[in-house]
């Protein structure tokens, strides 16, 4: 029997968590504003299908349990008060009989996390994480348990007829005393523990519940290889304290569950250096709580700046791969803040690192990393047929875009001059900008440098726009993920594709013929920025399907699960510090399956694995190829 102070308790306990919400909301709200539109349908479909959980099967399932237990334990709760709702006693038994499976499910989802949390490895932050999982955990466990002896004693004490119904609390009954007033005593207990998981919920773990939800949502406004853009006049440099953060990045790190997926899929955390992605996150959070208890808010306390908790190494440990965003289940995005953070210490601090200043400063002066300049941008193609756009050809079908390593590296020429071949091949419209085309800026980017890109762009877009083209192809799926995804940030719109799409479109229309044998077995390594960044990974395997006698073997890390090379965010200029070398991990990783050639379609991907398989020391190492060399092969 519901009795008034029943009522009383349940309206305190609901609440308790309506404020702690709204103090939560208002620490998201004190980041600056970000224009996001809410699709509650996402959140549905996200809820429904667990598809992104569920990349993680056994967490996935367990989780899956929790949701549905909630979820139809309310739904009963709320038409149990309703005196008009009676059901047939079959009906109401079938309804029994799935409230106790969902227990046990629940139950057993539970414990799932208590021993998966449990055993978390040892990282810097494992500790602290178990703490702030298990208080809920235990909570909810005691919950259930009581709910079911509260159950059997019921059952022991009127001896119903339909023990199906309730298979396990008939099944306790045997071992609980038939009396009322330990059914009673349980109840309320029960009851309390319900009320007070429901009011704790914004100051524990469980907020994710809300957290995540919400950041469902308001889903990302962006393309998973596209940075964040800053307001450099309005002084948006990047994030050296929390509050520098804009709503949705709070929001995103707020809902973080600490469930490690990043941490394990992280090349950085993974070859023994100091980064830990949920570490930041969670260091946000905290830097986040701290400053909304600070008076002068305007002017944070040493003990407020994220550099005093989030080293530079950790900071520069970051590959930019996005393996932390591909994999977190609940799209918390630690890649946005770590290279907000890394922004504004080269913006705001000019804190970066020594080796990586000859190529900003050859970025600077010369338009590339590699500090050759524009006159020599075509001497790649000196024996070559290349079309130049100019005054005399202002248009052309394909746009073909070289970038710094096709014009310079003395390795990927090789690929750039492979691409004409093919070009010429299939009697395809292409033309390239010469000396009028600069870097892309990716680097300069991905290095903090947000001004040196601003201005790159510009030039590149400027040059852009006073010629005509259908589609950009480019060599280097960083220029691809530069000029279509970052490109349209300045008002740069255009159709651009990698040369492995563009090459199977060549292939699949007939234009060329793939005749030659190249390889007797092959694997493909897939780019990050190709495969995760774009979810561009089929096109490199069928054109590998159709290379005459190949075998095609998968690496246990592929397509969207690819492992970095170790070249991005700037880190073809960057020492690395402590543990493995990531190319070395990858490189060795690809040499075990024992096939004769390694493709690859990145120029970064290409250096960092040649570079890895030189390091294994191996006796007979597979040889590295992009794929623009293997189809140029391939068609004599």
């Amino acid at each position: 029997m519901v009795t008034a102070l029943d009522i009383l308790l349940v309206i305190a306990a609901i609440g308790i968590m309506l404020a702690g919400i709204a103090c939560r909301k208002a620490l998201w709200r004190s980041g600056y504003s970000e224009k996001q539109k809410p699709r509650w349908s996402n959140l549905l479909s996200y809820l429904i299908g667990h598809k992104q959980i569920m990349r993680r099967r056994a967490a996935g399932v367990a989780h899956l349990f929790l949701v549905l237990g909630f979820v139809v334990f309310l739904l009963i709760v709320v038409l149990a008060q309703i005196p008009a709702v009676v059901l047939p006693e079959t009906i109401a038994g079938i309804i029994s009989l799935l409230l106790d499976l969902l227990g046990l499910a629940m139950l057993a989802g539970t414990l799932f996390f208590v021993f998966r949390y449990s055993g978390l490895r040892q990282l810097p932050d494992s500790r602290e994480v178990k703490r702030r999982v298990m208080l809920p955990a235990a909570l909810l466990f005691f919950i259930l348990i009581s709910g079911f002896m509260a159950e059997a004693v019921r059952l022991g004490i009127t001896a119903p007829q339909a023990v199906w119904a309730s298979p396990l609390g008939a099944g306790l009954s045997v071992l609980m005393p038939e009396s009322p007033l330990l059914m009673q005593v349980i109840i309320r207990l029960h009851l309390l523990a319900v009320l007070l998981f429901i009011a704790l919920i914004p100051f524990t773990f469980m907020r994710h519940i809300i957290n995540a939800s919400y950041n469902v949502a308001f889903p990302r406004s962006k393309a998973p290889g596209r940075m964040r853009q800053l307001d450099l006049p309005h002084g948006h440099i990047g994030a050296g304290a929390a509050s520098d953060f804009s709503w949705k990045q709070l929001l995103e790190s707020d809902a973080c569950v600490t469930c490690g997926r990043c941490v394990e899929k992280c090349p950085a955390a993974l070859s023994g250096k100091s980064l830990s992605p949920r570490r930041i996150v969670q260091a946000v959070v905290k830097q986040l709580e701290a400053g909304a208890s600070n008076k002068f808010p305007a002017d944070p306390p040493q003990s407020l700046i994220l550099e005093s908790v989030v080293g530079d190494d950790e900071i520069w440990d970051c590959t930019a791969c996005l393996a932390c965003v591909e994999y977190c289940p609940v799209f918390a995005d630690p890649a946005d803040k770590i290279l907000s953070m890394r922004r504004y210490r080269v913006l705001g601090k000019g804190n970066i690192p020594q080796e990586a200043k000859p190529a900003i400063r050859n970025l600077e002066l010369f338009g590339d990393v590699q500090g050759k300049g524009s006159a020599y941008r075509l001497e790649w193609a000196i024996d070559c047929r290349v079309p130049v756009l100019s005054e005399t050809k202002p248009s052309t079908d394909v746009l073909l875009w070289i970038g710094c390593s096709g014009a310079f590296h003395p390795r990927y020429q090789q690929a750039a001059r492979d691409m004409v071949k093919i070009l010429n091949k299939g009697a395809v419209d292409f033309a390239v900008l010469g000396d009028q085309e600069f870097c892309c800026g990716d680097p300069a980017r991905r290095m903090g440098a947000e001004d040196l890109f601003i201005d790159l762009a510009g030039k590149n877009l400027a040059c852009l726009r006073g010629y005509e083209f259908n589609k950009i192809v480019c060599l280097c799926p960083h220029c691809f993920n530069t000029l279509k995804n970052e490109y349209s940030q300045a008002g740069g719109d255009f159709e651009v594709m990698h040369a492995g799409q563009y090459l199977m479109e060549l292939i699949g229309a007939g234009l060329i013929e793939m005749k030659y044998p190249v390889a007797e077995s092959l694997t493909i390594h897939d780019p990050c920025y190709l495969a995760r960044a774009n979810h561009i990974s089929e096109p490199l395997r069928e054109i590998s399907r159709r290379l005459r006698g190949a075998e095609l073997k998968e690496l246990p890390r592929c397509r969207e699960n690819t492992f970095c090379c170790g070249g991005g965010g700037g880190h073809m200029w960057l020492h690395e510090t402590g543990g493995m070398h990531i190319n070395q991990i990858r490189a060795q990783e690809a040499a075990e399956l024992n096939t004769d050639t390694i493709a690859t379609a990145c120029p970064y991907c290409l250096t960092m694995i040649e570079d890895g398989l030189g390091g294994l020391e191996k006796e007979n190492p597979p040889r590295v190829r992009d794929i623009v060399e293997l189809v140029a092969d391939a068609i004599g």
